[in-house]
């Protein structure tokens, strides 16, 4: 397995994104590229995801990132579930780019 992305939080491998801490207290979501829907991007804003460090809605769902006040955009993964995933990465572009790559090459 190749890792194409790799930062504390999120693993993007040849064949699926791993969120690190995704349910409490510490486990993992592993999410195949062929189970991705769609991807989105979005300004992160005090009021959009910077004061929460983990958790969510019943709608979106932030894994643990306590650097998440400090960054400035922010992904959600659509996979046909009632709660999507988000995710804040080091390097948005380059995960978003990725997802975009994986998710439109199956």
């Amino acid at each position: 397995m190749t890792i194409l992305y790799e930062d504390e939080y999120i693993i993007c491998d040849d064949d699926a994104l791993t969120i690190l801490y995704y349910y409490f207290p510490f486990g993992d979501k592993r999410i195949p590229y062929k189970k991705i829907n769609q991807v989105s991007t979005q300004e992160m804003t005090w009021w959009r995801g910077k004061t929460r460090i983990w958790g969510g809605s019943l709608s979106y769902w932030l894994n643990l990132d306590p650097k998440r006040p400090w960054k400035d955009k922010l992904i959600i993964i659509d996979e046909g579930e009632l709660t999507k995933p988000v995710i804040t990465p080091d390097n948005p572009e380059q995960v978003y780019q990725i997802l975009l790559t994986k998710t439109h090459n199956l």
